[in-house]
């Protein structure tokens, strides 16, 4: 039997949970995190996972025009907004 994820509301707890990874740029490698809010870690994992193009992308453009001086790309993105589909 299937247990669908109850609907977030705005009394519902959630923990931000944040995720580092690396990028290539400009022949280097670039750190970045990205945040996500989440009920449990379980669900953050999968909203990371089925977002990552666009966390890739949002992390490529913020590269671009960047210092050398700024070494790290940080994100931070809601839960509601990246909430996987049931």
């Amino acid at each position: 039997m299937r247990r669908e994820n109850p609907p977030i509301g705005q009394d519902a707890k959630t923990t931000t949970y944040t995720f580092h990874f690396q990028i290539s740029n400009k022949g280097g490698r670039q750190a970045c995190s990205v945040s996500v809010q989440a009920p449990n870690f379980g669900d953050a994992t999968t909203c990371f996972r089925q977002n990552w193009p666009m966390i890739e992308s949002m992390a490529r453009d913020g590269l671009t025009g960047r210092s050398s001086d700024d070494t790290t790309i940080k994100l931070a993105v809601p839960y509601e907004v990246m909430r996987p589909s049931s």
